[in-house]
């Protein structure tokens, strides 16, 4: 009988386990899916390749909304990697992309995490982009 108790307790801890982790599996921007420290590497990157042609304005508030609220981390981050900078579209590495992607991110209120962003497209597919949360309310 103390044989079949021990299994139950077994299979209990193990369901609490699988309950616990799978919880902490991302599932869209607001769950901390980059670093603070690979936000502001991304805010560097882009006064040096983006400003020039780019406002920060047309990745943040409303516009980022309307533009990428409910859509997949994926295709933004393809666009930057594939077409930008203008004058040199892909040379940028996946560091620097996903530093980008996670300076835009940060920039709309979305909460930085413990583990960098990686240029993982599986990963990026399978979460969807948030609404902007603005550190200035009336820039939504």
């Amino acid at each position: 009988m103390a044989k079949y108790k021990f299994k139950w307790l077994g299979i209990g801890a193990l369901m609490l386990f699988a309950a616990c982790h799978k919880s902490s599996i991302p599932t869209n921007t607001l769950d901390g899916i980059f670093t603070t420290e690979q936000a502001q590497r991304g805010e560097g990157l882009f006064d040096q390749h983006c400003a020039r042609c780019h406002s920060l304005q047309e990745f943040t508030g409303f516009s980022f909304t309307t533009n990428w609220s409910g859509t997949s981390p994926a295709a933004l981050y393809l666009i930057i990697a594939n077409n930008m900078p203008l004058d040199q579209p892909g040379s940028l590495g996946n560091a620097q992309v996903t530093a980008l992607l996670a300076h835009i991110l940060a920039e709309n209120g979305m909460p930085a995490g413990d583990s960098p962003l990686e240029a993982d497209l599986e990963f990026l597919s399978s979460i969807t982009i948030a609404a902007a949360h603005s550190k200035n309310p009336t820039s939504l």
